[in-house]
């Protein structure tokens, strides 16, 4: 049995999660009833619900939207796949060869998920769906479920990798700070907002699974 951290730059909310950097997606289900409907049911957090709601309308992958209910600032919605984008779905993929979908993510870099296969050509089998569908994967982490305690690294995206090491390199982090954000951003070769944002969610990223999980 293996354990593989993973980011897909799905097309289903693609448009939504570019639109709104600041929005935070956590999965809890997917299903697909008798007469073909296919949708998930997802918290997302980080934008007011009337901008979330905007932008989602406009969203050719997103077909209907519900939402649930409210918690602790965060929205519970129902998101259906728009009728083209269903053939793009992991999930049934993802089933059929025995693998179990434990975390699923997203945000502005795309869907991040941690999978449970049975064997390494099992997920060799998802990746050949993605590559023959279009859809971007990159492999952040794999390894043998026996080493879980023992297995080293994180899933942070090459981006966010790269920003964090840059900003404890140029003494962002240090006090007194030796680097400010406008010389991390100028380093990194992008605005000021964009390397704040890659900081903050590289470091939230770090924390949620070296400290949390």
């Amino acid at each position: 049995m293996i354990i593989a951290h993973y980011t897909i730059d799905h097309p289903f909310m693609r448009r939504t999660l570019r639109s709104l950097p600041d929005l935070d997606v956590k999965w809890e289900d997917s299903y697909t009833d008798n007469d073909g409907r296919m949708w998930m049911t997802g918290w997302l957090s980080g934008v007011p619900t009337d901008d979330v709601d905007a932008v989602i309308d406009a969203d050719p992958s997103v077909g209907d939207r519900h939402l649930l209910t409210k918690s602790r600032g965060r929205d519970l919605y129902r998101l259906d796949f728009a009728e083209d984008y269903k053939s793009t779905s992991t999930r049934s993929v993802i089933a059929e060869v025995g693998g179990v979908n434990e975390v699923i993510t997203a945000d502005a870099d795309g869907w991040q998920l941690k999978t449970q296969f049975p064997n390494r050509e099992a997920l060799e089998h998802v990746y050949g769906f993605c590559a023959r569908n279009d859809i971007p994967f990159t492999l952040d982490r794999i390894y043998e479920q026996s080493d879980l305690y023992d297995a080293g690294g994180t899933t942070l995206t090459e981006i966010q990798h790269e920003t964090l090491v840059a900003a404890v390199e140029l003494g962002y982090l240090d006090i007194p700070r030796g680097a400010s954000l406008a010389e991390l951003a100028a380093t990194l070769g992008v605005s000021e907002s964009a390397a704040s944002e890659r900081f903050r969610r590289g470091t939230k990223r770090l924390v949620s699974e070296v400290l949390l999980e």
